[in-house]
Formats: structure tokens, sequence, C-alpha cells
């Protein structure tokens, strides 16, 4: 792995403790920048000016301690507006000029992190694989020819790579946890309307939600509490319900494993002997395990990937896909055509399908503090025979790993 530029508490820490100044991060993060010139993980930066003058804005504050995440360097995904900056979604002729930042990168600007720029993703947020952007595909951080999963894709490979401590993207589908499991970082989906997606282009304005990479779970938590909040702007948004359950560790940790015929490593046998291997090392740290039936998943993913949601991807893009169709990718368009396929009696017949599903799934995880799933226990329809930028062809399964659940680390 590469060496990281630090993470959330590393930075904090040495802030603290008079190790480091924001001055002398920028030029770390600068020189970074400069050793991946060409890499397809940036779409733009901020210039090396403005970076510098707000790490003279920081410094003039005095005391690190005054804001939580003082001097720490992030990035945002290209679905996200940062004022000034272009969003493009991936997608030069829909790209604007953003007049007001998204408000969850208001609140970290206002908690004192530095914006570094803005991460290639899969067109309009639709793909795992990180693979369908025309500025490039990013390749994970682990080499080989290996995928780097999606749709966040440059968020994640720019926190492995250590250019930067944390990173926005966004997960409708596993866009935030894909990519996180195949970089080895922590990729972490908060319940959905915590951290506002307004400013944010939607995918499936529903099911939005905006995630967060870091190097580690606590880096995570960190950042969490900066950026969640509601905006008048959001009529998704929730705020934390008044009373919180404090979380506290099982007596007994029960360890959900997929059952064997709804594991699929599409032809990688190797995947498969490490993830064997994998689930055999965690039986030894657990009480006990327990096999979890994954079709009530597979059917709710269904629904998602070739269902009605799929209307809800078409709603939010359909007049810029009728008058410029030839700016889409053809991949992505096809998947965002399909969606006329739907009508509002499939959209209600999807609803209480997907409601009729839940009480499985509750079930499942109920009699399951932990599970155990390789990065793709089984692939989508959007993630199919991926390109990576040597040409060979991966699926999301084939990447150097042990199990993985919703965060994952190597």
């Amino acid at each position: 792995m590469p060496e990281r530029i630090g993470s959330v508490s590393e930075l904090r820490s040495a802030y603290l403790h008079g190790d480091l100044t924001p001055v002398d991060l920028v030029e770390r993060v600068l020189a970074r920048l400069a050793g991946r010139t060409g890499e397809p993980v940036w779409i733009s930066t901020v210039s090396a000016g403005q970076l510098s003058a707000r790490a003279e804005w920081l410094a003039g504050l005095g005391d690190p301690a005054t804001l939580p995440l003082y001097g720490i360097p992030f990035a945002v995904k290209d679905n996200i507006d940062v004022a000034g900056m272009v969003t493009t979604a991936g997608c030069p002729d829909f790209g604007y000029t953003a007049a007001e930042d998204a408000p969850v990168v208001r609140r970290l600007l206002d908690a004192g992190a530095v914006l570094v720029g803005k991460t290639n993703l899969d067109q309009f947020a639709t793909g795992l694989t990180g693979a369908r952007s025309p500025y490039g595909s990013c390749e994970s951080v682990f080499g080989g020819g290996l995928i780097s999963g999606g749709s966040s894709s440059g968020s994640a490979v720019a926190v492995a790579a250590g250019q930067v401590s944390f990173a926005l993207g966004t997960d409708t589908a596993g866009s935030g946890r894909v990519p996180a499991a195949l970089n080895g970082i922590v990729g972490v989906k908060p319940t959905r309307g915590l951290l506002s997606t307004a400013g944010v282009v939607p995918a499936c304005r529903s099911l939005d939600c905006v995630s967060i990479f870091t190097a580690d779970v606590a880096g995570a938590a960190e950042v969490l509490h900066a950026a969640r909040g509601v905006s008048a702007a959001d009529p998704w948004g929730r705020p934390l319900p008044a009373e919180r359950v404090v979380p506290r560790m099982p007596g007994t940790l029960r360890l959900g494993v997929p059952c064997t015929e709804d594991l699929e490593f599409f032809g990688d046998a190797g995947q498969a002997v490490r993830f064997a291997a994998g689930v055999q090392g965690l039986r030894g740290l657990v009480g006990r395990t327990r096999p979890v039936p994954l079709q009530t998943f597979f059917e709710a993913g269904d629904l998602l990937y070739q269902g009605p949601w799929v209307a809800e991807r078409l709603a939010a893009l359909d007049g810029f896909l009728r008058e410029h169709p030839e700016a889409v990718l053809a991949v992505t368009r096809t998947v965002l055509e399909t969606g006329r396929r739907y009508d509002a009696v499939d959209a209600f017949r999807g609803q209480h399908r997907l409601r009729e599903l839940r009480p499985a799934s509750t079930s499942c995880g109920s009699r399951s503090t932990r599970w155990s799933c390789p990065p793709s226990a089984r692939r989508s329809p959007w993630t199919r025979s991926p390109r990576t930028r040597s040409g060979a062809t991966r699926c999301s399964a084939a990447t150097p790993s042990s199990p993985t659940c919703s965060t994952w680390r190597r």
C-alpha cells in the first residue's frame, strides 16, 4: 500500500503537538499530486494558490483545537457541488459551475478541512466498477490491472493512495462501499438523510446518500460528526433522533456467512480460495457462525438494477439525455433508457415488494452481529465485463481481499 498522507487522527495529533502546520500539509499535498500527474483520479483540483491561501488562513487562527477538522485535506466526488468549481458528474457536456457549496461540503470547510479537489466517477454515478468515465478508468491501489470499484472510484483511490485523509462519495447502491473494499480502506454509508444531498446531482433521489471514505473507522466518525446536519434545501434530510442508543459490543459475536449456493466468483478460483480461508480465520474470533441466505437481498437488488427504480434515475436526467444523447457514454445511456419500460403501476408494485422483503432481511440481520461477504457475492448487470486500463477483464470480486462487510480493511 502507498504511504498515506496521514489519517484524520494522526494529522490532528500532529497539529495539536506543534509537529505540523497547515502550510506544511499543503506542501505535502501538492507534492503528492505532482507525483501522480496523468492518473485519472482527479477531474479538477484546487489551485496551489488557493490551497496556500487556505493554509495561511488556518495558520492565522492560532489554536488548532478551535476546529474539529483543522487542516485535514479531503476530496469531493464530482457529482457534489463546490462553489466556483465545475460539477461534471463524469460527463463534460453536462458540466456547470456551482454557485454555492453543497451543504455537506460547507460544513466540512467550516470545520477547518482543506478541500484538494473533485474526483472521478462512473458517469452519473451509474456503475460499480470505476470503468465508465470519459476521464479514464481508475485502477485499484493494489495494481495488477484490478478495477478500483465505483461509482465513487476517484474518492476511494485518493484516500487509499494517501493523497487526502478523507473523501466524500455517494452511495445509492454500493458506490461508497464497493470501492472502499477494493482499495483496502473504510467506506461508510450513513443513514440516508443524515448527510444532506442538496447540491448533489441525483442518481436515484429517494435512495441517494453521501458517503465517507477514510483510512480508519475513527476518522469516519469524526467526519460524519462534522458533516451531518439538516438543510432547508434538502427535503430528504433528517436530524439525529433526540434519544440515541449507545452502541455496545455484544456478549457473543455471531458471524453470518453466505450460503454456499449464493456465492459466485465468476471463474476466479483464487478469490474463492481466499474468501474461504478468510472465513475460516474469522471463525476463531467469534462465538459462532451461521449461514445466511442471500436470495432476499438479490431480489431487492434486482428491483433497483432491473426494476422501476431505474426510472427514478432517468427522471433526474431525462431532459439532458433527450437533448444530448451523444454526450452520454453508450453503456450509461443504455442503463438510463431502460427506465422508460416502467410506469407508475410498476413503481408501486416495486415499493410493495420491497416492503414484503423487509421482514426476511431484518430477521437475517438480527441473528448475526457481523456478516462476512466477498466484495461481490453476485455481480449485478451493471458490473459485467468491466475493462481496466490495461484491457484485462475483471469482475468486482477479483480483488486481493479477505471477507468484507459494508466496511472492509486489508
